[in-house]
């Protein structure tokens, strides 16, 4: 096995938020004072107020109260399309009728709904595209670490932003599936293969958007996927991201063959890497646990914005979590940039390597 999958990389949210883009739970409170102070927004403020309440209302019928609650931009997005889906959705003949309420603030047909979200996902766009794309230079850890490792990082990213990519350059080639920009070069499977690049160069990390890139567009006739430089001329609606567990287990690609490549580089890899991860998503948890709880050493390390007194109570939390041992996973303080920043951040990787117990030496 090549000795790129001892280790793979894992990216939340939490890893850009010191690059000036705000993670999806502050994301809400943007939302939140645009509602208030945009006179723009505020035609959405009640139609916002009564998505949230129901949402949290729901969460208590499961017994889940105030933080306990699993309420970010996602959250708020998937309900949204859900909701515009209206007679088109499975469950709408079992529906006697929509809550009185909630159709007089949605407007006729729904139209509110729609538009609100695509809203957001304006405003997102936004957010992701930092004023200053050098607060994120922190994610030249990235290559520092390349370098003594000796081999590709495969680095699987929940993230919409263009962080990873921004740190490549002809020393430190990212591929992620384009050969280039534009509708000529379209996302092929095929680059992400190390055995059988034919005359491509085998690359300094291979990148892999599970949820979906900002900059990414798909043609509406053939539906392949290609990526732009400008992304200003995307609209909303054609955004490729993704939210809510029906789209992360569609059956497309890339989304397809980036669940598979996660699930697999997770089993054979013996140390995961988790910046800026909050534990949120099931799938992904999923993913981690039945790799941690395969055969051989493996050992889940997770960067956590908690000091020295907390870390023990974390880790315990992370392990609980995912329903594995404690002594597979090791949790260390500090931030995304604080860790990336080390400059003996390879050498940092290769001594939590779990060892084999079998080895000879």
């Amino acid at each position: 096995m090549s000795r790129s999958r001892e280790i793979i990389f894992l990216l939340g949210a939490g890893a850009s938020a010191e690059a000036g883009i705000p993670p999806s739970a502050a994301m809400i409170d943007r939302i939140e004072c645009l509602l208030k102070k945009d006179k723009d927004w505020q035609p959405f403020c009640d139609l916002y107020n009564h998505v949230r309440s129901a949402i949290h209302y729901a969460a208590g019928l499961k017994g889940q109260f105030g933080n306990s609650v699993s309420y970010n931009i996602e959250t708020l997005v998937n309900t949204l399309y859900e909701l515009e889906r209206n007679e088109e959705h499975p469950l709408y003949p079992f529906i006697a009728a929509w809550n009185s309420r909630f159709e007089s603030l949605a407007g006729e047909k729904f139209r509110k709904v729609p538009e609100f979200r695509q809203r957001i996902l304006a405003v997102l766009k936004e957010w992701v595209c930092p004023d200053d794309p050098s607060e994120g230079d922190y994610y030249k850890g990235l290559t520092v670490a390349q370098k003594t490792l000796n081999f590709p990082l495969h680095i699987f990213s929940l993230n919409y932003d263009r962080c990873v990519e921004r740190v490549g350059n002809i020393d430190f080639v990212v591929e992620a599936g384009f050969s280039g920009f534009g509708p000529k070069h379209v996302w092929s499977w095929e680059r992400f293969v190390e055995t059988e690049r034919g005359s491509n160069p085998l690359p300094q990390a291979f990148l892999y958007k599970l949820h979906g890139s900002i900059d990414w567009v798909r043609d509406e006739d053939s539906k392949d996927l290609s990526r732009v430089e400008q992304i200003q001329r995307i609209k909303p609606e054609q955004m490729e991201v993704i939210f809510g567990r029906e789209f992360k287990l569609e059956a497309a690609d890339p989304y397809l063959f980036y669940a598979y490549q996660f699930r697999q580089f997770a089993l054979d890899s013996t140390l995961i890497v988790v910046i800026g991860y909050g534990f949120a998503d099931a799938h992904i948890n999923k993913m981690l646990t039945q790799a941690l709880r395969s055969e051989g050493p493996h050992r889940l390390v997770a960067i956590a914005k908690v000091d020295d007194d907390n870390i023990a109570q974390r880790r315990k939390a992370v392990a609980s979590q995912l329903g594995v041992l404690e002594a597979s996973v090791t949790v260390l303080g500090g931030t995304a940039k604080s860790f990336l920043s080390q400059p003996d951040i390879g050498e940092r990787l290769l001594g939590l390597i779990p060892e084999l117990k079998d080895a000879p030496f």
